[in-house]
């Protein structure tokens, strides 16, 4: 089991009315036994939650944790946050479009602007598929050494199943690339909250 919750609201910021991150469990295909993998698509959304604050998540919790152990699924949150206000706005310019396009089923148009819309904070994950503590070192030196030139740009550490998601600020992702061309660079995904024990 890996539960990263005390990681993870650390990260979490509400400084405007309206402030949510995007919270997902997910079912991955690679996590099903051998006969199961051919009956499902990649990844299957189980359920989404919008965490408007520390105590939202806290409160939904065991949720979250019970939802993972029964569907044999993970619990991601993005750390980027975004807010209700931008969403809505964008909501009504996207479905003023699909209505001029002749689309009338809106399911799904949250979610779709939520994944498309630009976040209010600029952190990136770089994934790192090891435990190997001089490599983790070697790799948050390599991303110091980038522009901006600023030291401890790792702003936290998320144990993952076969290594770490680096939590970082902005820095330049080619220079890096240069020195660590295997290692991956998510601008816009999240990271791991809960992984049950059935799945480690």
């Amino acid at each position: 089991m890996i539960d990263n919750l005390e990681i993870v609201k650390k990260l979490l910021n509400f400084s405007e009315d309206g402030d949510f991150y995007m919270l997902y469990i997910f079912k991955r295909k690679k996590d099903q036994p051998e006969g199961e993998r051919e009956n499902h698509q990649s990844v299957r959304t189980i359920k989404t939650y919008c965490i408007e604050s520390i105590d939202h998540l806290e409160r939904r919790y065991d949720e979250v944790k019970k939802l993972c152990e029964v569907f044999s699924a993970r619990a991601y949150i993005h750390i980027q946050k975004q807010n209700h206000r931008d969403v809505s706005l964008e909501m009504m310019i996207s479905l003023a479009e699909r209505l001029r396009n002749g689309q009338h089923n809106q399911k799904g148009l949250f979610d779709s602007v939520v994944g498309q819309i630009k976040t209010m904070e600029k952190r990136w994950i770089v994934d790192v598929d090891t435990k190997d503590c001089k490599e983790i070192f070697r790799i948050k030196l390599g991303i110091d050494e980038c522009r901006p030139y600023a030291m401890d740009k790792v702003i936290a550490e998320v144990p993952t199943k076969n290594g770490y998601h680096l939590i970082t600020e902005r820095f330049d992702t080619q220079e890096f690339c240069k020195n660590f061309p295997g290692v991956d660079i998510q601008k816009k995904n999240p990271t791991l909250l809960y992984l049950p024990e059935s799945l480690h």
